[in-house]
């Protein structure tokens, strides 16, 4: 029986993270144009410290998967994993990535048009502008999702604390402070699933009319992928979350061997090897020098790209890895950071790479469609490389139902990681799970209403460096919690 007390408590969490989202929508829409001059200057002032703090949270998850550490389970030595190897890896990879590798697909280009770092650091411009890519989607992104979904597994299973970000910190902390953490990375979480359900809904209207020519009402749309994430989220993870997912990865894997196949028939691209291989040269060769914060030539570019990408994932990670962490039962610690740092990456990199290295063969015919609409640019291209207007029906509808799933398994997965942040108890209810599904849509379709969806998301991207202080400051009492183990 739950008490009236916390009923209360809860009830009043909730209240307070849409009273402030609210306010945030209001106070930044006075001022748009000042509000978007002041996220420019912040994301050029923060740079070196994200970059570096990226870097840093890299070589510190390599060290631990290679030393004594990394034997540790998490749930204790007789722990068994919940899931299997597929599942695991197609619920986190969903979580982390989702609607933004189908939205951005074909970002290679924009960067062989313009970066700048052609003939400053070695490499051709296809493989810099490919490399940039990976930059933005692979270790700088699951880096921060490994560290932070380390330390909430760690605490919580061998520990025995909340599911909750504040529960990295030491128990001495008020429980004032303790929930205000945690109210703050629900509203960061809020905000930005607002903002990527918002990209998913204009690139799903942009393909049905594009490929179809049927206006789809978005907020339709959006209702009854809603209704579908409820379903999914109140039947539990290990039911409509873990199949949705599932089957997200086998349409991406079918995706992919689908672009491959008309690619060659149409256009004969062979070259992926090629072109993903010197883009990971240059990637590597050039990973440090990407984090140019003293380099005033490139804070324009990268304050549109590199550091709003970092301080994006960071906002973000407050979502992802609490749901990583909840799906981890059972995995050692090299094998948590093997699985959620170095596949996913791997999955990315080839993702892009097929992407890239066809779009760089055809970019006269796709480019100008990415800078008129983006929206529709996967449709235009994959019209351009199917070789009936069968097969690009047919391939338009399978990338249409890949970003519903994507959105469903967004929008399900976070409405679980909310409720658990914000429920005094140790298992969110199942209650909480709903409303905040239902909450969740309900101020996405405010927002795509107003035209606030950007807005937004550049204020969950300067939150982006609050929980990047979170993460290292959680990552020292980490290494001192596993220093103190004796193991």
């Amino acid at each position: 029986m739950i008490s009236k007390l916390k009923k209360n408590i809860c009830s009043i969490i909730a209240f307070s993270v849409i009273v402030i989202l609210l306010g945030v929508i209001a106070f930044i829409g006075l001022d748009s144009e000042a509000f978007g001059l002041f996220f420019k200057q912040t994301c050029i002032a923060v740079r070196g410290y994200v970059g570096s703090l990226c870097c840093l949270f890299l070589l510190v998850l390599v060290i631990l998967a290679a030393s004594k550490y990394g034997k540790i389970k998490l749930g204790g030595k007789d722990a068994k994993p919940e899931y299997s190897n597929f599942s695991w890896f197609s619920c986190l990879f969903m979580a982390g990535m989702g609607i933004g590798i189908m939205f951005y697909c074909q970002e290679s280009l924009f960067h062989l048009h313009s970066n700048p770092y052609v003939g400053w650091l070695s490499g051709s411009p296809e493989s810099i502008a490919y490399s940039l890519t990976l930059y933005d989607w692979t270790f700088n992104a699951w880096g921060l999702y490994a560290m932070l979904g380390l330390i909430i597994a760690y605490f919580h299973f061998n520990k025995g604390r909340e599911l909750k970000i504040s529960s990295i910190f030491p128990m001495r902390f008020s429980y004032v402070l303790r929930r205000a953490i945690d109210i703050v990375m629900a509203l960061g979480i809020v905000a930005g699933l607002c903002t990527s359900l918002g990209l998913g809904v204009a690139q799903l209207c942009g393909g049905f009319k594009y490929v179809f020519h049927v206006n789809a009402n978005p907020y339709i749309l959006m209702m009854g992928i809603c209704l579908i994430a409820t379903w999914s989220v109140n039947s539990g993870l290990k039911k409509g979350v873990k199949w949705l997912s599932n089957s997200s990865t086998i349409l991406v894997g079918i995706l992919v061997l689908l672009v491959i196949l008309f690619a060659y028939l149409t256009h004969s691209v062979t070259n992926y090897g090629s072109y993903i291989g010197k883009g990971l040269v240059t990637f590597f060769g050039n990973y440090i020098f990407y984090n140019d914060y003293f380099n005033p030539k490139s804070n324009d570019w990268a304050a549109s790209w590199a550091v709003f990408y970092q301080m994006w994932y960071a906002a973000w990670a407050a979502f992802v890895s609490v749901f990583v962490a909840k799906i981890s039962k059972g995995r050692s610690i090299r094998e948590f950071i093997l699985g959620v740092l170095i596949l996913p990456s791997l999955v990315t990199m080839l993702w892009f790479g097929v992407y890239g290295a066809i779009g760089t063969e055809i970019k006269d015919l796709i480019f100008p469609a990415m800078q008129n609409d983006i929206t529709t640019s996967l449709f235009v291209f994959i019209e351009n490389i199917t070789t009936s207007h069968a097969a690009y029906l047919f391939m338009s509808a399978v990338v249409l139902i890949t970003i519903c799933l994507f959105f469903i398994t967004s929008s399900d997965s976070s409405s679980f990681v909310v409720a658990t942040l914000l429920t005094p108890d140790k298992e969110a209810w199942t209650i909480g799970k709903v409303s905040w599904s239902m909450t969740q849509c309900f101020c996405a379709m405010v927002l795509f209403a107003c035209g606030g969806l950007a807005l937004v998301q550049m204020a969950s991207v300067i939150l982006g460096v609050i929980v990047i202080t979170i993460i290292l400051a959680g990552m020292f009492y980490f290494l001192y919690t596993l220093k103190k183990s004796n193991i």
